[in-house]
């Protein structure tokens, strides 16, 4: 079940997490340390982290947590900071903050513009990239409204790009992302299950491009 990560030892942020994902129909974990927030970032994949300046952490090791391949491919990364906090912010690349004491209501709409606009969902949570039509809910693929047979990870595979057109993707992250970060496989796996996918949805357009040494990408055509 999708869920909010968030990286704070404040009761009274813990909350208010806690109520925002009980209000979205997601689950919360709370965290107290980088190495935690990284561990659950990987396994877990939340769609949203909340990072809590207040922790003590150095800029550098908040830069570095922001940089982790889990945590790039987090739809939604906010950070909590005080007004004594706003010059530190400079240093680190980071989408989105949050100044304590925190609103409730406008924390719940920073994440859910974030996801939105990261997914690029619609209002029925579909992704919509042309004739292809990736419906989240249901877990279905059409091609100019004609269903498209994929597997369960052909299609958590195409969802992870297509969530995210134009960026591109090393193969290692694509197999962390989809596979798990204990999955054994080479990343090879990943060149097959993109073959059968384009092979799938590739009849008149192309939607997958290879990126030289780098891995793969999901077309920016339609954005």
């Amino acid at each position: 079940m999708e869920g909010y990560l968030a990286l704070t030892n404040n009761l009274e942020y813990v909350a208010t997490v806690e109520a925002i994902a009980r209000a979205d129909g997601r689950l919360s974990k709370v965290v107290s340390t980088a190495r935690e927030c990284l561990e659950e970032a990987r396994a877990w994949r939340p769609v949203s982290i909340l990072i809590d300046l207040g922790m003590g952490l150095s800029m550098g090791g908040i830069a570095a947590l922001l940089r982790d391949e889990a945590v790039l491919a987090t739809p939604s990364v906010i950070l909590i900071v005080t007004s004594d906090s706003y010059p530190d912010l400079r240093s680190l690349e980071v989408d989105d903050f949050v100044e304590s004491p925190i609103s409730q209501e406008e924390l719940r709409v920073r994440i859910s513009k974030q996801i939105t606009r990261s997914l690029g969902t619609d209002v029925d949570n579909k992704l919509r990239h042309g004739p292809l039509i990736i419906d989240l809910d249901r877990y279905r693929v059409t091609l100019a409204n004609e269903p498209i047979d994929l597997t369960y990870k052909e299609y958590s595979l195409l969802r992870f790009l297509a969530s995210s057109p134009g960026r591109p993707y090393t193969r290692e992250i694509l197999l962390n992302q989809v596979w798990g970060y204990d999955y054994f496989g080479g990343v090879r796996t990943v060149d097959v299950h993109i073959r059968r996918i384009r092979v799938k949805i590739e009849l008149d357009e192309e939607f997958v491009e290879t990126v030289r040494n780098v891995g793969y990408r999901f077309v920016d055509r339609y954005r």
